[in-house]
């Protein structure tokens, strides 16, 4: 048994035929074959039914039940073994929300270069939902972002809060108001992240009381909204740690709580962390604590 055999069941399973899973491999349908075939013959059980669709056989569930931790447990190991060779090479895979990549991760990733130089980051940017999906597929093994709502899949160490800001442009009505009322943005276009932000699901919640709903045009790059909220003169709400220039006034999303706590995630299956992400996530955690 070799971990390309059980990647191979893994991906049978998930994929549920065997051209499938060698495409997703990139392999020959037979490799696939062969490897399934000497996985069951090292096993001494049949893991799956030969019909058109890849089904599970009883013992194959109960094989099913272990892969996930199998593979894990073998990258582990083969982690440890690169270090105690002293080879500093290998690939840490980060999601990130897309206020923390700009003002955040670069200092961490900066430090953390100090301790492995050689290793390499393969960073994926995106909305807090987006980033549990990667988790779940593993393109990521750790992301920044914000709490999830399903516990039982995922732990969280929360690490700071994010506070939401109304961004109006200098030519705006408000633009020299002090503060804003949930009236007065009713009133007016906001242009907003897209609707599986959590942040956004915040704002919603504010504007749920009333009556009169707001209009929204909706930006999947938070980045861009003050530059649209120029352009068409309207009003943008972003997470407080996006970065603007001079030029707009920026005040607090009017609700009382209006924060989100932003920090580690993580599945709670990948049992086996490698020594490179614990290090990875030590660094998070000095970088905020000397703030």
């Amino acid at each position: 048994m070799d971990l390309t055999e059980l990647i191979a069941f893994q991906t049978v399973m998930r994929e549920g035929t065997f051209s499938k899973a060698a495409e997703k491999l990139n392999y020959a349908q037979s490799t696939i074959t062969n490897q399934i075939k000497r996985l069951e013959k090292e096993l001494g059980i049949t893991l799956f039914y030969r019909n058109w669709e890849a089904t599970l056989t009883p013992a194959g569930q109960r094989f099913a039940e272990q892969v996930d931790q199998l593979i894990q447990h073998w990258r582990y190991v083969g982690d440890i073994a690169k270090q105690l060779n002293e080879e500093e090479i290998g690939t840490l895979r980060i999601g990130v929300t897309e206020t923390w990549a700009d003002c955040h991760l670069p200092h961490i990733l900066n430090e953390f270069r100090q301790y492995k130089p050689k290793i390499a980051c393969e960073i994926t940017v995106g909305h807090s939902a987006f980033l549990e999906e990667c988790l779940q597929q593993e393109k990521i093994t750790i992301a920044l972002c914000a709490d999830s709502e399903y516990s039982h899949l995922f732990s969280f160490e929360p690490l700071a809060q994010e506070s939401i800001s109304v961004v109006i442009p200098a030519g705006h009505s408000l633009a020299t108001a002090q503060t804003v009322t949930i009236d007065e943005l009713l009133s007016h276009l906001l242009i907003i992240g897209q609707s599986s932000c959590k942040y956004r699901l915040q704002v919603e919640k504010a504007f749920h009381t009333y009556e009169k709903e707001p209009l929204f045009y909706t930006l999947n790059q938070l980045s861009l909204i003050p530059l649209y909220a120029e352009q068409l003169n309207v009003i943008g709400i972003v997470p407080s740690s996006l970065h603007i220039d001079s030029g707009y006034t920026r005040l607090p999303f009017p609700v009382l709580d209006n924060h989100l706590n932003i920090g580690i995630l993580q599945l709670r299956s990948m049992k086996y962390s490698s020594g490179i992400q614990q290090l990875f996530i030590e660094q998070v955690r000095n970088y905020f604590h000397n703030r």
